[in-house]
């Protein structure tokens, strides 16, 4: 019985990694997983929490909310799919899950963030499970404008815009969070331990400008026989009832409009901005950039190239 192979994304936020792993859900053959880890990280921030009896009562009352959500029709197609409660997800249930075997599968693709599975490494799927990393990064000052500007809009900021610090603004997106750079250190994990000599890395700017060079070239690097109408996908979200992930999860994605864009994407647009010049970034920008942007300039330099690809087709 031959195993699917897992395909990991691994990512920043607003990076269009919800928009690949869209694209990457009507390949033939594939399973899709989203952002499992992201859920057993907040689980776990959440299991760890000395929460009052007060707090208890406003959780209660937010997964009635939850529930609520799931009984309605608009989102019945996300109800009755595969997607599972979120108190379940802690990081050995998401390990036991992605290592089951998937019948009539043969891809498992699971999108998620780098930060979360930092200090759960163990929790990855085991060396005997046919396992494939790859990288979506995106200039720093690009997608932390993007998060700070989604924070913005989130916590419904009143004050000065200049004087928001996103690194305050929300208990699971807090400097603790960009502390590290977790994806150059999850990149080097892989290759250091064997896990993957050889993982695939891309630029989000290079596959939204030239999606036609870069989406072959990745699926190439995975094993994925490419075909042209890839390219393109149903815009309608009925893809998702057939996702994997956790319900709660999804349905308040929704709700906020996180995943608004991707979800009711159908193929990749170009880049229309030019990338923020350092001088015109906010202080809590900057401080996260200087973290991140060493790692992000060497695994740029391992990325999958469209000038050289160009000039090879």
């Amino acid at each position: 019985m031959e195993q699917p192979t897992r395909i990991f994304l691994w990512c920043w936020p607003r990076t269009i990694s919800t928009a690949l792993e869209k694209c990457m859900s009507f390949v033939d053959g594939m399973q899709t997983w989203h952002e499992p880890y992201t859920v057993a990280y907040g689980t776990n921030v959440m299991t760890n929490l000395a929460m009052s009896s007060e707090q208890n009562a406003i959780s209660h009352t937010v997964l009635r909310y939850f529930e609520m959500m799931a009984e309605t029709d608009e989102n019945s197609h996300l109800a009755g799919g595969n997607l599972m409660s979120t108190p379940l997800f802690t990081y050995s249930f998401v390990k036991d899950k992605l290592e089951e075997y998937e019948p009539g599968k043969k891809y498992i693709f699971i999108k998620d963030m780098a930060s979360a599975i930092a200090g759960h490494y163990d929790d990855l799927p085991d060396k005997q499970v046919p396992t494939r990393h790859t990288f979506l990064i995106r200039h720093p000052y690009r997608f932390l404008t993007s998060q700070r500007r989604l924070l913005l809009r989130l916590g419904e900021y009143k004050g000065d815009p200049r004087d928001f610090d996103m690194l305050s603004a929300s208990p699971l997106i807090s400097e603790s969070y960009f502390r590290e750079d977790w994806m150059y250190q999850l990149w080097k994990y892989v290759q250091d331990t064997g896990k993957d000599p050889n993982p695939v890395v891309i630029d989000a700017e290079d596959l939204m400008n030239n999606p036609e060079v870069i989406l072959p070239e990745y699926m190439a690097a995975l094993g994925i026989p490419f075909q042209k109408r890839y390219l393109t996908w149903d815009a309608s979200e009925d893809s998702l009832k057939d996702w994997k992930g956790a319900l709660e999860h999804m349905l308040i994605g929704k709700e906020v409009g996180l995943f608004d864009r991707a979800f009711k994407s159908s193929r990749f647009l170009p880049s229309l901005h030019p990338t923020p010049s350092k001088q015109d970034l906010t202080p809590d920008i900057l401080k996260v950039a200087d973290v991140i942007l060493p790692g992000y300039e060497a695994m740029f330099c391992h990325r999958i190239r469209p000038i050289k690809l160009q000039a090879r087709l």
